[in-house]
């Protein structure tokens, strides 16, 4: 059996591995490490807008040099490292201080924060409210600021509504309250935790007590007990949600691009590279050397997610500290792996055309813009499940619940595992039976299913029957793109031209679909959100068919205009198995 084993082949497939494992511990939980750090959903969406944008310049950019330098495997190894570092960067950012208006109010001797929510009409969050009860994290300390005594007479009961204007002039001062929400908090519009302990700036602390009815306008900030700092985020005049000046934002953000330029280059120099070591009679075989990624992710994904659980026992906020670790060793293996790969001589051609000139070919045929629409509507809806099925998953488990990142786990396993691997093998098969053109619609249909039925569950146990789907949606939607940037592209430009295939499915649709997404989840929640996207893919199915009978109705095919180099949409078995004439004529 082990003499079967192609050598050349070992390092390709022991990288498409390990380069999945490590990013699979990160890539599928960084939208909720995020929202721990305390970014919004449309914060979010905004980096996840940007993010594939710089996959759009840097795959075409960097795959064209690596073409005309020959510098694949240079590219290669040095981008792999940079992925490594930009990642184990994150780890090291702090949360951001979320800060929220409060009242400091003395009534009988005892003093209480008061916090309320941004509007009276609209209460905090059930699962806020829940977390600030959990009682395996109760005693904390929140930083109070700015007070200033306002006096008001005893026979006043309601001074929550009292005006500002009557509050005596004095200088304000600031401590820090020590609590205990366990049986010191009283809940309802507003939520009023009983202040046991005030440390002053001088060392001195006091338990605070009152002679008279008084009411402190305060600014208020909790970084060290979690459950309050969520707490705030809700409250009013929350600086939650224009954090894009703070340092970690721009940490984040730079390193998330630089990780994601490092991914753009590896994915397609990888795929080039590949397809360079199995050369024109192998290429069938590229599923077989793809899976083990799919293996690795969703192996990994699973196991991230259940050591996250395990190490964040007893607190209401994920430490996430292993799976930066355990990213961090895969790159370093994957590294020296993919340094051993030995790439045959690059296709040539007595006179190699321009790739300017080729792609502005490509740009003119009616039929590739079509297929680019159909990558950018399947592109926004894959940003969305990348990025805010695990944050969805947030909404419907309560805070704290111990097992949340296990079952995001399980999710990513599930999509890789149950979904990918096997459509790495019956894509050819199901792109044979039932053409192209129906394939690509079903991609569609199959996400509108998926995002209207997440919007109808109440128990997020339901998700992973649900990812199944995954791989009749995204599943069947990769391996077309990957084949036809492989068969598309004339010789000596398969890197660039794979580079500006992946560029318009994740730099414009993944880009759209996130930024739209983000603003959605933070207006509106993920019910709406979900059912909003089910409609719009529908939507764009509908025109994807429109543009479709157009053409056919103009008989607007490559062959007919000149373009006799070009093949129609398939996996990579397909690209090999099937002729180009049957291939255009597949509806």
């Amino acid at each position: 059996m082990l003499e079967n084993i192609d050598s050349d082949l070992v390092p390709i497939k022991a990288h498409y591995f390990l380069y999945n494992a490590a990013t699979g511990c990160i890539v599928p939980f960084l939208p909720t490490i995020a929202k721990q750090l305390g970014f919004s959903g449309f914060l979010v969406g905004s980096i996840y807008t940007i993010l594939p944008i710089s996959g759009l310049i840097a795959k075409p950019l960097f795959g064209s040099l690596a073409d005309k330098y020959k510098l694949h495997k240079s590219f290669f190894l040095f981008f792999q490292a940079l992925i490594a570092i930009s990642f184990f960067t994150m780890y090291f950012i702090p949360e951001v201080d979320t800060t929220a208006d409060a009242n400091l109010r003395c009534d009988s001797g005892d003093a209480f924060l008061e916090v309320c929510p941004e509007q009276i009409q609209q209460p905090f969050s059930a699962d806020i409210l829940e977390g600030v009860l959990n009682k395996n994290k109760s005693e904390g300390y929140c930083q109070v600021s700015f007070c200033q005594i306002c006096e008001f007479p005893s026979k006043i009961h309601n001074i929550t509504r009292m005006d500002w204007r009557h509050c005596i002039d004095g200088v304000p001062f600031n401590f820090t309250a020590q609590f205990n929400t366990l049986h010191d908090i009283v809940l309802g519009t507003c939520v009023n935790v009983k202040v046991e302990r005030a440390l002053l700036s001088n060392g001195n602390s006091n338990r605070p007590f009152c002679s008279s009815h008084i009411l402190t306008p305060c600014r208020i900030s909790c970084p060290k007990f979690p459950p309050m700092d969520n707490l705030l985020r809700e409250a009013k005049n929350s600086t939650t949600f224009s954090q894009s000046s703070t340092y970690q934002f721009h940490v984040f953000l730079w390193a998330a691009i630089a990780s994601w330029v490092g991914m753009a280059v590896v994915v397609s120099i990888g795929d080039a590279i590949c397809f360079n070591l199995l050369g024109g009679d192998k290429r069938k075989e590229y599923g077989k050397q793809k899976m083990w990624g799919s293996i690795g992710f969703g192996i990994f994904g699973i196991s991230a997610g259940y050591l996250v659980d395990v190490f964040s026992r007893g607190e209401t906020q994920k430490d996430y500290t292993c799976i930066f670790y355990i990213m961090l060793i895969a790159m370093i293996f994957d590294i020296i792996v993919s340094s051993t790969l030995r790439k045959k001589n690059p296709e040539s051609g007595e006179s190699e055309p321009s790739v300017l000139w080729e792609l502005w070919s490509l740009a003119r045929e009616g039929r590739i813009l079509v297929f680019a629409f159909w990558c950018i509507g399947s592109g926004m809806c894959t940003g969305v499940v990348w990025n805010y099925l695990l944050w969805y998953t947030e909404e419907l488990v309560p805070i704290g619940t111990p097992w949340l990142k296990t079952l995001q786990g399980l999710l990513i396993g599930i999509q890789s595992l149950l979904g990918e691997l096997p459509f790495n093998f019956l894509s050819g098969t199901v792109l044979r039976k039932l053409g192209h053109i129906n394939v690509m619609s079903l991609v569609l249909l199959i996400y509108a299913i998926r995002f209207m039925t997440y919007s109808m569950i109440s128990n997020a146990w339901w998700l992973i029957l649900l990812e199944v789907l995954h791989g009749p949606s995204f599943g069947l939607c990769w391996p077309t793109m990957v084949s036809y940037g492989d068969k598309v592209a004339p010789p000596g430009t398969k890197a660039t031209i794979q580079g500006v295939v992946g560029a318009v499915f994740e730099g414009v649709g993944v880009s759209a679909g996130s930024l739209l997404c983000g603003y959605l989840m933070d207006e509106y929640k993920g019910v709406v959100t979900f059912r909003v996207f089910s409609v719009g893919a529908l939507t764009w199915l509908t025109i994807y068919w429109l543009l479709q009978l157009l053409l056919r109705k103009a008989k607007a095919y490559p062959l007919q205009q000149g373009h006799s180099h070009l093949a129609s949409y398939a996996p990579p078995d397909d690209a090999i198995l099937l002729t180009t004439s049957q291939e255009l004529q597949t509806y």
